[in-house]
């Protein structure tokens, strides 16, 4: 058993964060756009009866039993080729504030299950569960995430993973930013 731990700030992990955090970095910007002095809208905090606009508002989305499958995914530890299938639950929570202030949560959890695709290699079925959190207000931004995932070998192995990512802007523009992955493999 083989265990990793890797820590790699720099670009690429820049653009994953930037690659989540861009639709809701759009949604911030226009959550810090006031549609007058008085008030500030987004364009999901609306009364849905009479279809106005409210400054602040609050509301989960949930979905559950979601399955997904996909048959080019990659054992990480062996480069076996196989097919993934995930059902998987998820439950997000956003609430916006009058001033603009956004929070946006998510807990994702997935029963996994892999499948070589050709004969002999194992096949692995565990539990994955990933959460996101992001705050964003006119002058400061914070996006983070934690991972976990356990799967078990049909010939007995394990392979888990833990995932920490975490970027922060100030209002001063001084960014924090760290990546930790540590890895074991059979």
């Amino acid at each position: 058993m083989s265990v990793q731990m890797i820590r790699f700030p720099g670009l690429r992990s820049i653009r994953l964060v930037v690659a989540l955090m861009a639709p809701l970095a759009a949604i911030a910007a226009l959550a810090a756009s006031p549609a007058s002095a008085a008030e500030v809208h987004v364009p999901f905090c609306f009364d849905p009866i009479t279809n106005t606009p409210v400054p602040s508002c609050t509301f989960t989305v949930e979905q559950h039993g979601v399955v997904t499958v996909d048959h080019h995914n990659v054992n990480p530890c062996s480069g076996v080729v196989g097919t993934a299938t995930m059902v998987t639950n998820s439950v997000a929570h956003i609430t916006v504030n009058g001033a603009g202030d956004v929070w946006i949560t998510q807990t994702l959890t997935s029963h996994f299950t892999f499948v070589p695709n050709v004969a002999g290699p194992p096949s692995y079925h565990g539990e994955f569960t990933f959460w996101f959190g992001e705050s964003l207000n006119r002058n400061n931004s914070v996006v983070h995430d934690i991972g976990n995932i356990v799967v078990n070998g049909s010939d007995g192995s394990k392979i888990t993973a833990h995932f920490v990512d975490h970027l922060s802007v100030s209002a001063s523009g001084i960014t924090n930013e760290f990546h930790i992955v540590s890895m074991t493999c059979p």
